[in-house]
């Protein structure tokens, strides 16, 4: 087959969604589909990548598209366009088209040529962050906010026809059968939808992956995700600053040096807390790995999340984890849920002093891993087969 996948974001990116098609694809590509990743340069369009590459056998188009939805979608150069966009789709002419993610350019730019694409389509969801069930345009009218109110009345509208949008696609994919994406389709009486929940990669539950966490003296708390307000890595190093203990270290890994990563070492700073604070960018997957490896606490601070990978990669690995009640974690049995500051410092001195809890919480959580079933292969053979049906 040949297919097309059309996601936001891609290779070298390290987000959940690049991580997610990332293994798809290269899983595809690996028992013989051709593969064609059409993306953009990533985060704000900025970096210097090249327009055309092949990675792990998969062929990689890119445009330059600049989002900031739900106000605006534009491309960044004269051959980045809506158009263009339908136009690769015509050219490279698929056996399958992948669209990944609403609330981006990949869906909102190809909905008005949807019917003149002949080949199956499928639409894979990573969950609705701007769906509501209320909208605030009232109240930020009211504050003289009006382009706020512009922001909550193009969401609303937009979630109130996408229902209408989905029924194009032959097969549409969710996260979890609670993630609100999928609700929403329940809600709309959409029957074309199927759960693909996400993968962990053979390293982390290989037996060189696991370790002994609480076995050093000093114990290495672990943050891997993009430098963002989203991500929160401000809640995290705040309450490791706060936390009483000592012999504790805090490791940031994140994709990209920015004004949120200057941000927390000014925090840092200021704060005065004499703990080891790590932060790290554009570490390659080696690397990343071996941060896992060496870590005892893998902590989250997200305020929005859907089906996180990293909490799964980190109980592979028999880490305990500290984490924001966000997305699906609060299933993960051994998960620590810190709902503010006050509780993830509490969490983190708990662990740090008491060692065996921190080892049993890891085993708990390994355990709830393996029995998920959650390798690659199994999501890449599941994939395929449906997609062989279309």
């Amino acid at each position: 087959m040949r297919i097309m996948f059309a996601v936001p974001c891609y290779w070298p990116s390290q987000d959940g969604v690049t991580h997610i098609t990332k293994y798809l694809a290269e899983g595809l590509a690996a028992k013989g589909h051709e593969v064609l990743v059409f993306t953009s340069t990533g985060r704000g369009g900025l970096q210097e990548l090249p327009k055309t590459e092949l990675h792990a056998g998969v062929q990689i188009e890119r445009m330059r598209v600049y989002v900031r939805w739900p106000l605006k979608i534009q491309g960044r150069d004269v051959e980045s366009n809506a158009k263009a966009y339908f136009q690769k789709v015509k050219q490279y002419c698929p056996d399958i088209l992948i669209v990944v993610c609403a609330q981006s350019w990949t869906l909102d730019w190809i909905i008005p040529y949807l019917d003149q694409i002949a080949c199956p389509k499928v639409f894979y969801s990573h969950g609705y962050s701007w769906m509501k069930e209320k909208y605030d345009i009232k109240e930020k009218l009211i504050a003289g906010n009006m382009v706020g109110a512009w922001g909550e009345y193009r969401a609303k509208r937009y979630y109130k026809r996408l229902y209408r949008i989905l029924t194009k696609f032959e097969l549409v994919l969710y996260l979890l059968e609670n993630n609100n994406a999928c609700v929403y389709a329940r809600e709309h009486g959409l029957t074309n939808g199927k759960v693909l929940e996400n993968a962990i990669e053979d390293a982390f539950l290989s037996e060189e992956m696991q370790h002994e966490a609480g076995k050093n003296k000093t114990v290495q708390f672990l943050c891997v995700a993009n430098y963002n307000d989203n991500k929160n890595q401000r809640l995290v190093l705040e309450a490791f600053c706060k936390a009483r203990m000592e012999n504790a270290r805090l490791v940031f890994a994140g994709f990209e040096e920015n004004a949120y990563l200057q941000e927390l070492r000014q925090l840092k700073e200021e704060w005065g807390s004499e703990k080891e604070v790590l932060f790290h960018v554009h570490l390659d997957r080696n690397e990343i790995y071996e941060l896992y490896r060496k870590s005892d606490v893998f902590v989250c601070g997200s305020r929005l999340e859907n089906a996180p990978i990293v909490h799964c990669e980190a109980a592979a690995t028999g880490m305990a984890i500290i984490s924001t009640p966000v997305g699906n974690v609060k299933e993960m049995e051994g998960i620590l849920i810190a709902e503010n500051c006050r509780e993830m410092s509490f969490s983190m001195e708990r662990l740090a002093g008491e060692r065996d809890e921190m080892k049993w919480r890891g085993q708990q959580l390994r355990e709830y891993v393996i029995g998920k079933k959650c390798r690659v292969v199994d999501k890449v053979d599941w994939l395929e087969k449906k997609l062989e049906k279309l």
